[in-house]
């Protein structure tokens, strides 16, 4: 246990920054962050403002600060592998956001250079903390559902902006950019955690609006990083899966999951109310409502990112291992890795165990 408050630096003050400060504001007692540093000086500061921390434009200064004890790297995926090194090399314990890094060895390295430093280290996958998912678990492990044969998921988001916006780093493949490596982590984490992961793949990928070109709607193109992408394989539980991601769906972000069993089906979509059900097979119109499992289309994601740096905070100050295993995140990048082979292949299948 530390001996006091443990002191957090946040890296990068983007998209996801002030979840994870929210989450570090949620336990006072047990942590506090001390400074947020961004090459962004003006967004730098207002994040440092709502956690009363001290800001910086370089992340060498962060790490060389004998006053912080924990470092959240927050940065653009090409990043993750050099900083995150660069602050376990500094002696500082780490949480690194989601992809582990662009690469299975990368991911791996790091991994590896945690165990050698001798510090904690977690990654910030949020799926772990999903209400729907943890009640789904149960469910699963309940054998309520008889022997899984289908796993459906599918993981929608609207970048159509972002892609349009020719400073943003995820237009480029070299930077880490495309829906596999943003959103399939998250979904292979997912198939991990729930039914032993994923042992063969085929997958397909294409862009909805042209690299430099225009899209049907008139939207500017992107720069060749996949915006839709279809992965299907089997599962080590012996079922078959089938995982759509879209960076072009017109609605809210959200996720489902559709699980099929001899007995039953699960059926988890965030923007339904309720949004997780059993149905006891084909006559069972209405199914039946996990009811610890509440309607929040928006707070959903955010809620599940505060009790993941709350897993985290409590980790370290109690000296266990977090919850998500950073080894199951290295995997989820072997997937994305794969199924970037297969999609350039046409579909090819790639045996992974």
């Amino acid at each position: 246990m530390p001996r006091g408050p443990i002191r957090v630096g946040i890296v990068g003050a983007g998209m996801v920054a002030p979840c994870h400060a929210a989450g570090f504001l949620e336990a006072p007692l047990r942590c506090r962050v001390v400074a947020v540093c961004d090459v962004d000086e003006a967004r730098a500061r207002d994040l440092a403002a709502v956690c009363d921390a001290r800001v910086c434009t370089d992340h060498r200064e962060l790490l060389a600060d004998p006053g912080v004890d924990l470092v959240d790297v927050l940065l653009p995926h090409h990043l993750h592998h050099p900083v995150a090194l660069a602050v376990l090399d500094a002696g500082k314990h780490l949480l690194l956001e989601k992809p582990v890094a662009l690469t299975y060895g990368q991911s791996l390295e790091v991994c590896r250079r945690a165990r050698q430093a001798g510090v904690f280290f977690a990654v910030a996958e949020n799926t772990r903390f999903v209400h729907a998912y943890v009640a789904a678990e149960r469910a699963v492990r309940s054998g309520a559902l008889g022997e899984i044969e289908l796993v459906r998921t599918f993981l929608p988001a609207n970048e159509r902006a972002r892609l349009c916006d020719e400073s943003f780093w995820g237009r480029q493949p070299a930077l880490g950019g495309g829906c596999l490596l943003d959103s399939g982590p998250h979904t292979f984490y997912l198939l991990q955690w729930l039914f032993g992961g994923v042992t063969e793949l085929e997958a397909f990928a294409w862009r909805q609006c042209p690299a430099g070109g225009r899209g049907e709607s008139g939207e500017a193109g992107h720069d060749g990083v996949e915006d839709n992408a279809e992965v299907r394989g089997r599962l080590a539980c012996g079922a078959r899966f089938q995982s759509g991601f879209s960076f072009t769906a017109e609605l809210p972000h959200s996720e489902r999951l559709e699980v099929y069993g001899t007995r039953g089906a699960l059926v988890v979509d965030q923007l339904a109310d309720p949004p997780a059900r059993i149905y006891a097979g084909p006559t069972d119109s209405d199914g039946t409502a996990l009811d610890d499992v509440q309607y929040d289309p928006v707070g959903w994601h955010f809620s599940s990112i505060l009790r993941e740096v709350e897993d985290v905070v409590d980790a370290l100050w109690e000296g266990r291992t977090p919850a998500v295993d950073p080894l199951d995140c290295c995997e989820a990048v072997r997937l994305v890795e794969a199924a970037r082979e297969s999609a350039r292949g046409d579909g090819r299948r790639i045996a992974l165990r």
